[in-house]
């Protein structure tokens, strides 16, 4: 499952010879589990027919460790199997909830049943619940049933794979929702019995449930399938859609799904989980209109990368960041918007990822801050993009094919990843998966002293480059585009650069005006803040914050602006100081400031700031380009620079309305990207985003003509790039 964070299963265990063994076997165990639910007693009943491989007959240690939760009474009704809970056994690193058990098994016996009951507890509160809160602990509540693997509802012998039948029995009108393909569902004597199987490997069982009204149609050889827990058929009926579509652009660019069924489930608290064969999402988050086209196909995809191919999680996870760019950066590519995709996302790197929080591509497990997102999901969805510029569109996608078809139902790795690709590139590719994947860290360049001179009929164009990040050089393919005169299209190449500084010669075919480095983002760098608009990334990463509460507003105002400072010192990932505008004489330059409030007297500060954008702030209004928000019932962010330190962002927040702080406070930390935010009402309602332009980037720099001259020249235009695959068409499927 991809979710919050990996699972955790009894393969933490050391083992002695004196203990029993964790069998780790070539096949998968296979699990036939006959669940009885009674979601309004927490109480869960269970028989578990478990069968090992063929292999387990010639071993000869006939003691078994497994796990399951500690609120689990488990006996076992066959003869001669012996089954003792442990009490010596070292759990520090296991699920707390977790008990460990040793069964015994005869010889030549190949399986063996348990049963057991009792209670997931506590039950779960999910008023508040988010990802964050861990759905580790398991829910079988009033409300739904959560079970996942980490949940050890199910005997875990190891990490091995595991396939299964699994047939439930809850009260109506619930039902019950699992991966794999449903054979059987039935309604008698206000009972629901479903059944669910999985003879594809799995790395977990999940169990969710629901009081559910379900929707379905087919998609080709696929069930899509919609379980809500409102009734709503148009709703329905557009993720049915959707998914379709998506299905088969997916099974276009990839290879066939690997499931039978791919289903919307809704869930009861907010969630954006991707199952092998179905998606998890909450109820406003799938009532989201974006959603269709973001974090849908999204976790579409993920049943090719995570629940198809599964992820190695101790050598490091590449799911997320391949999805990351098959799907949101495909998607970008489709509309046009991919050159600000990638920089947004080299931007998070830049913003939220200091030397001290980086760490390779070999560590990364799963997300759990701006900084592990921006590594993980960013750096590896670049790594991908790199791959695909350095091969091309077509082998990249061989590669992605041969990677799919020989790794499915099995957990890959960075090194399978590196394999398929030099399979297919006729090299090895040590060096590139050596630095970016076991390496912490990016490079950072800078361009100058760019110079021409005539060469008879051409031109030759020189400059400096350099990589000015600490330590060693990467082995770089920097993409380079020279405006020439009276060409509306630029001249492009790729320069390596291997080394820490290179005397750059180009030779191009008419007078040279001006030279762009990675103009569109294709390298994954750390960026020159000269290369990036203010944006809410900087504030939200900085190390170093101060807040500043408006002392002339009126008091109930300052009181919820500085519940609001306090909700943003706990997101904060530095340290952070609240302060009255009046106990400082003027704004430092040495941390990020937020400037709360119209009625707060450093609020001209962020007029001198933007002096040259396209903007003017008066105390009841903000105009930014075509667009004015006058201050009654509108919330405004907007993000500057401090004049003497472009480190140091200055940001304010200004709220008509005491009562839209709150709802401010849980979005603003999605709004990453943007450099300012316009906001109605109480809920509070975006209606404004933008970014502001970045008139002066360090890496775009005119080139000087012999005769000293420099001619200012917007640049050029770019070669027109292809999206990876074409949108899906609706109906098509």
């Amino acid at each position: 499952m991809n979710k919050a964070r990996p699972l955790m299963t009894g393969a933490v265990f050391l083992i002695a010879t004196a203990l029993p063994v964790l069998l780790h076997a070539e096949e998968p165990i296979r699990h036939e589990l006959k669940v009885i639910l009674q979601p309004e007693k927490n109480l869960l009943e269970v028989s578990d027919t478990i069968i090992f491989p063929e292999s387990f007959l010639a071993a000869s240690e006939r003691k078994l460790h497994f796990l399951l939760h500690d609120g689990l009474q488990p006996i076992s009704p066959m003869p001669g199997i012996k089954l003792s809970r442990e009490t010596d056994r070292n759990q520090s690193n296991a699920n707390p909830a977790a008990k460990g058990y040793t069964v015994t098994i005869p010889p030549g016996r190949q399986d063996f049943v348990i049963q057991y009951q009792g209670r997931i507890t506590p039950p779960v509160s999910t008023g508040n619940r988010d990802e964050s809160d861990g759905p580790d602990a398991g829910v079988i509540s009033n409300e739904g049933i959560f079970l996942s693997g980490s949940t050890q509802w199910y005997p875990q012998f190891n990490d091995d794979l595991i396939t299964f039948t699994l047939e439930v029995r809850l009260p109506e009108p619930w039902d019950a929702v699992s991966s794999g393909e449903r054979t059987r569902h039935e309604r008698n004597d206000g009972r629901v019995e479903t059944r669910w199987e999985s003879p594809q490997p799995q790395d977990e069982i999940l169990l969710i449930g629901g009081r559910f009204t379900e929707y379905g149609r087919p998609a080709g050889s696929v069930q899509v399938m919609a379980f809500l827990r409102t009734p709503d058929e148009e709703l329905a009926n557009r993720y049915l859609e959707t998914g379709g579509s998506y299905l088969e652009m997916y099974q276009n660019l990839l290879g066939p799904y690997p499931y039978k069924k791919f289903a919307l489930v809704e869930n009861f608290w907010e969630t954006g989980y991707g199952m092998p064969s179905f998606t998890l999402l909450g109820s406003a988050v799938i009532r989201l209109p974006f959603i269709l086209h973001s974090s849908y196909p999204h976790e579409i995809l993920h049943n090719w990368w995570g629940n198809g191919v599964f992820v190695d999680y101790e050598k490091g996870n590449w799911s997320e960041g391949l999805t990351t760019y098959l799907a949101d950066h495909l998607i970008a590519e489709q509309r046009g918007t991919a050159l600000e995709h990638r920089r947004a996302a080299l931007q998070k790197y830049t913003d939220y990822v200091a030397d001290r929080k980086d760490f390779p591509l070999t560590e990364f497990r799963a997300r759990h801050s701006p900084a592990t997102e921006a590594v993980g999901y960013g750096k590896t969805m670049m790594l991908f993009h790199m791959l695909r510029r350095r091969v091309g569109d077509e082998a990249f996608v061989t590669a992605l094919r041969k990677f799919y078809r020989e790794n499915q139902f099995r957990r890959a790795t960075f090194e399978d990843l590196r394999a398929a690709f030099a399979g297919v590139a006729g090299e090895d590719l040590k060096n590139e998966f050596t630095q970016w994947v076991g390496r912490a860290g990016a490079p950072a360049l800078r361009a100058s002293g760019a110079r021409t001179q005539v060469l008879g009929a051409r031109y030759l164009v020189t400059m400096l480059l350099e990589q000015t990040q600490s330590g060693a050089a990467y082995r770089l393919r920097v993409p380079v585009a020279v405006t020439i005169e009276g060409r509306e299209q630029a001249y492009q190449t790729t320069v390596k650069l291997d080394t820490k500084r290179l005397g750059l010669e180009l030779i191009v075919p008419g007078r040279p005006l001006r030279l762009d480095v990675d103009p569109e983002f294709d390298l994954f760098r750390r960026l020159d803040r000269d290369e990036l608009p203010p944006a809410l990334t900087q504030p939200f990463g900085a190390e170093r914050t101060l807040i500043l509460l408006p002392g002339a507003a009126p008091d109930a105002l300052r009181r919820g602006y500085r519940v609001f400072a306090e909700s943003l010192q706990r997101s904060q990932s530095g340290s952070t100081e609240i302060k009255r505008d009046d106990e400082i004489q003027s704004l430092p330059s040495d941390r990020a400031v937020w400037i709360l409030g119209w009625e707060n007297r450093f609020f001209p500060d962020i007029k001198t700031s933007l002096a040259g954008h396209d903007m003017t702030m008066t105390q009841d209004s903000v105009r930014i380009g075509q667009m004015e928000v006058v201050r009654n019932n509108h919330t405004i962010v907007i993000t500057a620079r401090h004049s003497k330190n472009s480190n140091a962002p200055l940001t304010w927040v200004s709220a008509d309305s005491l009562a839209a702080l709150p709802g401010l406070a849980r979005k603003l930390p999605h709004y990453g990207p943007y450099s300012y935010l316009a906001f109605e009402g109480e809920e509070p309602k975006n209606i404004l985003k933008g970014r502001w332009d970045v008139p002066n980037s360090p890496l775009s720099i005119p080139i000087t003509q012999p005769d000293g001259r420099v001619i200012p020249v917007h640049r050029a235009k770019l070669e027109p790039r292809r999206a990876l695959a074409d949108p899906p068409v609706a109906g098509n499927h």
